[in-house]
């Protein structure tokens, strides 16, 4: 044991450690690539499912909810749709009119600027039946409006197979039931 010191203790001052060597042979080996190709297993057990008609009635009857339900949200969007276009065209609208109010009603109007006076003081006023009444005629203005884009054929196709897949679903309930 004293020698292992002594030779740790000589080892570290000229630094470098004496260790036994070790010859190392490796040798290559061919190695074969195998491809495996590996089935999934089904599940080792087995569960007995009592009354599987009614089993089945009850998976039938959730998805026809499911697809009254989705037909709901379809018609619901396709109400929103309509209602995002109307109010874009009202508003269209609503940017001509005062286009027109201000371009060519202040034609019409007297130049100048008029002066904030008092406030007026307010006059009651009596109702008096008034016998004739003068119309004047007034002016149509057509207005051209662009005819709004609706895409409504895609959400009917969606629609449509909705309701083929909700009559398949009942038929198949009529069948169990």
């Amino acid at each position: 044991m004293n020698q292992k010191i002594i030779n740790f203790k000589m080892a570290k001052k000229s630094k470098k450690m004496v260790t036994p060597k070790k010859s190392l042979v490796k040798k290559r080996v061919a190695v074969k690539s195998r491809t495996i190709t590996t089935k999934e297993k089904e599940p080792e057990y087995m569960v007995q499912v009592n009354e599987p008609k009614n089993v089945r009635k009850n998976i039938l009857e959730s998805l026809r909810e499911i697809i009254i339900f989705m037909q709901s949200y379809e018609k619901f969007r396709q109400i929103q749709e309509e209602k995002v276009t109307t109010f874009n065209t009202l508003k269209n609208d609503i940017k001509e009119l005062t286009g027109l109010l201000e371009n060519k009603l202040r034609r019409h109007f007297p130049k100048g600027k008029l002066s904030l006076s008092s406030p007026r003081r307010e006059i009651p006023r009596l109702t008096v039946p008034i016998k004739e009444t003068v119309e004047e005629p007034e002016e149509e203005i057509e207005v051209s409006r662009p005819e709004p884009i609706m895409t409504r054929k895609p959400v009917m196709s969606e629609l449509d197979e909705l309701e083929s897949q909700l009559k398949d679903i009942e038929g198949q309930l009529r069948k169990i039931s």
